[in-house]
Parts: structure tokens; sequence; C-alpha cells
């Protein structure tokens, strides 16, 4: 039976959990061991990522993309924070910000599932689909 990659991630961080950074170390180079002994080392990157995906969930901490056509002021940006905290319950945020000038202006934010598109770009768009009809 094959081991999937988020069987090998949830597992990892299952053995992981609650360690010290000395356990964690020894824990890990028997893991990467047991990846080659099962021929399953080209799937290193993808549980990495799952792993990564777990252990955010279960340390309850969001990641969040900002997405604008110009550097955002710090007041904004914790008006952002502010609500994502509030609305997920996170204990910790982690947010990245990108400049994307297409968007011509507004923000895109993206967190969990969710995406909230406040771009004139995007409302310039349904602004002309309205129109057409």
């Amino acid at each position: 039976m094959k081991i999937t990659s988020r069987q090998y991630a949830q597992a990892l961080y299952d053995l992981t959990k609650d360690k010290q950074l000395a356990e964690i170390k020894q824990i890990t180079k028997k893991f990467v061991e047991l990846l080659i002994n099962n021929r399953d080392l080209s799937k290193a990157k993808e549980i990495s990522n799952r792993f990564q995906k777990i252990w955010l969930r279960e340390e309850n901490i969001v990641e969040a993309n900002i997405v604008s056509a110009r550097k955002l002021d710090k007041d904004v940006i914790k008006s952002v924070s502010d609500y994502i905290k509030k609305t997920t319950k996170a204990k910790e945020l982690i947010i990245k910000e990108d400049i994307d000038k297409n968007i011509l202006g507004g923000v895109i934010i993206k967190y969990q599932d969710k995406i909230m598109d406040g771009s004139i770009k995007t409302k310039l768009i349904e602004l002309k689909k309205e129109i057409i009809k």
C-alpha cells in the first residue's frame, strides 16, 4: 500500500507536535530515511507543503495575502489584520503584502479559502458587464 503525501505530512506533524528541537531533528532524520527506504523522496516538497498547512491549521495560525496597486499604510494593514483575526479567531496572523499595479487601485485580500476582491479593475469589469446587459 502506497502512503500518500497527506498521510506522511500528518504522521510527521503527529510525531513532532510538542517536541523539543533536538527531538524534532532526530524525528526528521528518521523520517527522511523512511522516505528514502520507501522510495518516496520525490514526494518531499509536497509533504512539506502539506505539513505546513496542517501545522498552521493546528496551531491556529492564518496566512493572509493583501494585494494592492501601491504600498498600503500601516493603519490599513492593521485594520485588515484586526478584521481577519476577529473573523477567523486566529491566534496568530501572517500577512504577506504584494504590489500589483494591474489592479489599478483598491485591494484584494486572500485568507483561508476566502477572496475579498475590492480592486478597481474588478469593479470596472463588473460595471462593463452591467452596461452590456
